[in-house]
């Protein structure tokens, strides 16, 4: 289990979680080495060395990207905090509004001249 912070932006920081998963066949052999990533500004829960987990997320370039992760042995669920959805939707939405004003005020301008 490897922890790093990386910078995005000018003053945001986003925590990585980077651990494997062995799978195991039905007979106990592994048949299967998986690398994990986690991403976020602030996680809930804790795996362990050793601990049996279940990963939900999506593969890119071979890494799964975890969205969240069941730590079997302690019973807990693991979260990455991410930036809600709902504040980025506003946003875009705030910045396509002052934009459109302010177009509307070059155009008004020019126009009215």
């Amino acid at each position: 289990m490897q922890s790093r912070t990386e910078q995005q932006g000018e003053s945001n920081y986003e925590t990585v979680w980077s651990f494997r998963v062995e799978r195991y066949d039905e007979a106990g052999n592994r048949v299967l080495l998986v690398p994990v990533e986690m991403r976020g500004y602030a996680f809930e829960g804790a795996i362990s060395e050793g601990d049996w987990v279940r990963a939900h997320g999506k593969m890119k370039r071979g890494t799964l990207r975890a969205s969240k992760v069941e730590n079997l042995t302690s019973g807990a669920g693991v979260n990455a905090k991410t930036t809600p959805k709902g504040c980025l939707i506003a946003f875009a939405v705030f910045f396509v509004a002052v934009l459109a004003f302010l177009i509307w005020g070059f155009f008004t301008q020019v126009v009215g001249r």
